[in-house]
């Protein structure tokens, strides 16, 4: 987890030490010329004034540690460089910086730039695991984007008007008393005397009765369409909601519980954004803080070889069938809904998923700072066993030595 680091816009008292960095860094990286003079640097100076308007200063516990350049415009948001001196490198203040820009980018609905050296294999690696795509090339450089708008045609098609409308079933289903009792128990009984984040917050299912319950609640929610029905239960004073993508957005406060409900982490298609999720929790976190996840156990014993799906439910009016990609470990789950005349017609839902074995969470979780608390059955706290189609587990991130 990244420590406390504050961008402010940068000043002309700045441009020495702006200079400074961006020699420093490039040296540290083996990429500065051995012949490297005090004309060199006066250019490098010189360029720092060009751009002062564009940039910031980066600084930790009250002293400079880097410099951020930035271009906003209505088309995106462009990452002209970032530069951090060596002594605070690898303490993942920039991988938090550009995270940051990531969720400015998707709340705007815009893709994120970027241009890297194609002699800085390094930060060539870090723009790769964070989901950056190469575009083209500019002399010396790559020229690489970073964009959820593909992500969003696909989530506003499944989690659009239509979705939000028909998605509560009060008293029935997931809205039934015998499963909402249990979750909201155990969740306020974690969240203690603390304030609860909830990621992927839908239409309050869980948030509401968990504030009635007199624990603050906040949301991060990808569908504003979701939390126009959750604002017919609940103003924003009662439950905020921020909009964004739970893998990445933040939300200014800090929380005692996190918690995703109704195997929605499986919503992230790619083991990249799943891993981030955690790291997105830690950082709401306060320390020893909880966060608890339900999931479910992927099926693949229901699968015989040369067999693509499994039913997961066959009921009057309604079935769903599980097709599965095992070399990818994706799911997609299609949800037939038929009449209610008894006719032959249907309605077809189909929610694409990648699913994730328990170790595998537990291994996510290692990364972002966590340990496994527990591990139960349900939310009545049965014990997981190998036959248990799901779990509730609660990871603790780890207090500071």
């Amino acid at each position: 987890m990244a420590e406390p680091y504050v961008i402010r816009p940068a000043m002309a008292g700045d441009v020495e030490f702006l200079t400074d960095v961006v020699v420093a860094a490039t040296r540290a990286q083996g990429r500065l010329l051995a012949d490297f003079n005090a004309v060199q640097r006066r250019a490098y100076a010189e360029w720092t004034i060009e751009t002062l308007a564009d940039t910031s200063v980066v600084e930790l516990y009250g002293e400079r540690v880097g410099r951020l350049r930035i271009r906003r415009t209505p088309e995106s948001v462009e990452l002209g460089g970032i530069q951090l001196h060596p002594d605070v490198q690898k303490r993942g203040i920039g991988t938090a910086i550009i995270k940051g820009l990531q969720a400015e980018a998707a709340a705007a609905g815009v893709p994120l730039d970027l241009r890297v050296e194609k002699d800085n294999p390094d930060a060539r690696r870090l723009y790769d695991r964070l989901g950056f795509t190469k575009i083209g090339e500019e002399g010396t450089e790559d020229k690489l984007r970073w964009s959820r708008r593909e992500m969003t045609s696909v989530q506003d098609e499944m989690w659009g008007v239509d979705t939000a409308r028909r998605y509560d079933t009060p008293g029935t289903g997931m809205f039934a008393p015998e499963v909402l009792g249990p979750t909201v128990d155990r969740l306020a009984a974690l969240a203690g005397d603390g304030r609860a984040l909830e990621f992927a917050i839908g239409t309050g299912r869980v948030a509401v009765p968990l504030a009635e319950r007199g624990v603050p609640v906040t949301g991060i929610e990808y569908s504003p369409a979701m939390v126009d029905q959750l604002r017919t239960k609940v103003d924003e004073e009662t439950i905020p909601v921020v909009i964004g993508d739970m893998a990445i957005t933040r939300v200014p406060r800090e929380f005692t519980l996190v918690y995703l409900v109704f195997n929605t982490i499986a919503n992230l298609l790619t083991q990249a954004e799943q891993v981030e999720c955690f790291h997105n929790a830690a950082r709401h976190l306060s320390p020893g803080g909880r966060f608890l996840i339900e999931l479910w156990v992927p099926e693949l014993r229901r699968l015989p070889p040369g067999t693509p799906a499994t039913v997961g439910v066959s009921e009057p009016g309604y079935i769903l069938l599980d097709t599965y990609d095992v070399l990818h470990q994706r799911v997609v789950s299609h949800h037939f809904h038929f009449d209610q005349g008894g006719g032959t017609q249907a309605e077809l839902f189909r929610t694409p998923h990648r699913y994730i074995w328990p170790a595998e969470l537990d291994l996510m979780a290692q990364l972002a700072g966590f340990e496994l608390e527990s591990r139960h059955a349900d939310w009545t706290g049965a014990d997981f066993t190998a036959d248990s189609p799901s779990h509730v587990s609660t990871y603790r991130l780890a207090q500071p030595s």
